[in-house]
């Protein structure tokens, strides 16, 4: 009888700590969930910037062509 009650007590126990690890696990998923899209949204942020970062550096070099050639106007038309 006291094995009976026991193993009763262990199977209680058991399906309780099963239940705590399954509601872990599933917050834990819907964190996963949240750095993945965190993620993607951070990627094209990055990308965003990476053609920002293009524009700058082609209008950088432009004003330093403009500052090589003895600070032509910009509206100057050059003819070869």
């Amino acid at each position: 009888m006291l094995v009976v009650i026991g193993a009763m007590v262990v199977i209680t126990w058991q399906h309780g700590k099963n239940r705590a690890l399954t509601q872990l696990l599933e917050k834990c998923q819907t964190q996963d969930t949240n750095h993945i899209d965190r993620l993607f949204d951070l990627e094209q942020e990055n990308a965003d910037l990476m053609e920002y970062i293009m524009t700058l550096e082609t209008d950088n070099s432009i004003l330093g062509s403009c500052c090589a050639n003895n600070g032509l106007d910009a509206d100057t038309t050059l003819i070869d």
